[in-house]
């Protein structure tokens, strides 16, 4: 990041939903990637799905704490199609998704990250592969305990590094552009716009 694009960051109100969301969702926000986690303040639940509504994006809650809420938001197009990729169906249906539609899918997810993240049950991968990370990747962190990796950044890697350096030097750049935007007081709506994100109905979960 350039001391520039640092000095601007700072500057920014951390407590602004469109200011949270373009910098924890930029990738998804330029449509480089298929699908973001984003956190909020919980008072923030309603706000976040208002701020997608019409838009290629769709929201899904996966948690809710006392204080936090967790969307998984993402392209329901493009992650129905990243989830038909034969190497990621097949690690799906090793997960027990066999035949399931994406709603399904979600639901069941949502209910295993909650068991989770309350010390109840062991981490979904399968949310990595909902992620749009690659299934080499899941398998190869799932195989090697999380240990063992090639490289990490937005994830850990266990094959094709160039081909993911890549893919990280690009979602980096995107989060760049995002602080640059929202520095200049473009929101969430206007972004989506700029990157052809605003002509879908979106699905809320």
């Amino acid at each position: 990041m350039s001391k520039e694009t640092l000095r601007l960051m700072l500057n920014l109100n951390p407590n602004d939903l469109d200011t949270q969301v373009a910098l924890q969702c930029a990738p998804l926000l330029t449509g480089m990637k298929i699908s973001n986690l984003l956190t909020v303040n919980r008072s923030r639940r309603a706000a976040v799905p208002e701020l997608f509504r019409d838009t290629a994006v769709s929201c899904c809650i996966l948690y809710e704490s006392t204080e936090k809420t967790t969307f998984l938001l993402y392209i329901r197009q493009a992650l129905d199609a990243y989830l038909a990729r034969p190497e990621v169906k097949t690690l799906m249906e090793r997960f027990g998704y066999r035949g399931w539609d994406l709603e399904e899918i979600l639901s069941l997810v949502s209910i295993k990250y909650e068991e989770h993240m309350e010390d109840r049950a062991g981490f979904p991968h399968e949310i990595g592969l909902l992620l749009g990370y690659p299934a080499k990747d899941v398998m190869g962190f799932i195989e090697n305990n999380g240990k063992d990796f090639l490289y990490m950044g937005y994830w850990k890697v266990y094959a094709d590094l160039p081909e993911c350096k890549r893919i990280f030097r690009a979602y980096s750049q995107a989060r760049e552009r995002m602080i640059h935007l929202v520095s200049r007081g473009m929101k969430i709506d206007g972004i989506l716009r700029l990157h052809n994100l605003n002509q879908y109905k979106s699905m809320r979960i």
